[in-house]
């Protein structure tokens, strides 16, 4: 398997760094509300690349984190709210509570679309101390510095910043990051939060070397990919919209404190699109799954029951002309598709789609290919 390389804009062949497991991490939900569909889009990357690893008899250890903190309204300026906070003040729960809530709705919504389970969901709450620990090294190497219970990343010390998305200093210092209002405590505008001091009202907040704070939200994905999958893994996968300013800081946090690349290929999903335009909760256009289910009808089903019946159809006269022809079993090289390449096998076969029957619900249709099963 060749990957496009977001870094290097170029295709990579997928080798184990360990020569043996080929280890992903995926840049998972902020549980704060309902995933949409264009968000699972995203979500989806990964565990197709997990399966297509398996075909080909890789193993495989895929991660994805929960983001149940330091996520704010906005990520390039310092006027952001934290968005689990909102939603504490929204529906009245507790932080924990709608972490909860909202993270069993993702998984039930990903096992609706047919994504297997990850092999691990960290939670970023149960990784405040490594991401202290993470800060404390960047402080100690010279790419980070504290100011009144703030920490910040000064991105001049790290002179490869901006190859991932592009957006260099000279950029950024031309105002690519549009802030309203620069932190007076930065020493540059574009050097971004580690760790933030508390507010008087905050709920999340954690003891720390610098004061009482919550860490940003960047930090998280450095501290839980290396302790997971180590000092350099395989693939990172995310969104377009991760590039920046999120993957382009956690490049700098990750290599900033090994002092080496950690990542090998990075791949981002582009956008799932309705009516020419992004799907986002800001132009109210976004789906769940569930809603898709609730809108699907009938006829919906019929439509996809039709389809599969031809697909039957037209496999089942070629299954007979091949074996009109071999005079024995069907093999993928007969054009039957099989659990591996060339492999023959007596056994009956499954349709290659079928409608997944799992949910009893006339109004939800899946179809699936059988080799991804």
């Amino acid at each position: 398997m060749r990957l496009y390389d977001s870094l290097t804009r170029e295709l990579h062949e997928v080798v184990p760094v360990d020569g043996q497991t080929v280890k992903i991490y995926s840049c998972g939900p902020t549980v704060y509300r309902y995933i949409h569909i264009g968000n699972m889009r995203s979500f989806m990357l990964g565990d197709l690349i997990r399966r297509a690893l398996r075909y080909e008899g890789k193993v495989v250890e895929w991660i994805m984190n929960i983001t149940d903190v330091g996520h704010m309204t906005d990520e390039v300026s310092d006027a952001g709210r934290d968005k689990m906070e909102l939603a504490e003040a929204d529906e009245g729960l507790t932080a924990a509570q709608i972490a909860a809530k909202y993270t069993e709705a993702f998984l039930e919504d990903a096992d609706l679309v047919g994504i297997e389970r990850a092999n691990l969901y960290p939670r970023a709450t149960d990784h405040i101390q490594e991401m202290i620990d993470l800060i404390g090294i960047l402080i100690a190497k010279g790419h980070a510095y504290e100011v009144d219970g703030s920490v910040y990343y000064d991105v001049t010390t790290f002179p490869g910043y901006g190859k991932l998305s592009g957006n260099t200093l000279d950029q950024l210092r031309a105002g690519h990051r549009q802030e309203l209002a620069v932190d007076p405590a930065k020493r540059h505008p574009e050097d971004f939060a580690l760790w933030k001091k508390s507010g008087p009202n905050r709920a999340l907040r954690w003891p720390s070397p610098w004061g009482d704070g919550f860490p940003g939200w960047h930090i998280e994905c450095s501290a839980m990919s290396m302790k997971h999958l180590g000092e350099r893994f395989d693939i990172h996968t995310g969104g377009n919209d991760n590039k920046f300013p999120h993957h382009e800081d956690e490049i700098a946090q990750s290599e900033g404190a090994v002092g080496h690349q950690v990542v090998s290929i990075w791949v981002h999903g582009g956008f799932l699109q309705m009516s020419g335009q992004k799907m986002a909760k800001s132009a109210k256009n976004i789906y769940r799954v569930t809603d898709l289910a609730t809108m699907a009808s009938i006829r919906s089903l019929s439509a996809c029951s039709a389809s599969a019946r031809s697909t039957a159809a037209r496999w089942t006269s070629a299954g007979r002309r091949s074996r009109a022809r071999t005079g024995g079993s069907i093999s993928s090289a007969d054009g039957w598709p099989s659990g591996r390449p060339g492999r023959r096998n007596s056994a009956p076969r499954r349709l290659p789609w079928t409608i997944d029957s799992a949910t009893r619900s006339p109004t939800i249709c899946r179809c699936r290919a059988p080799w991804l099963s």
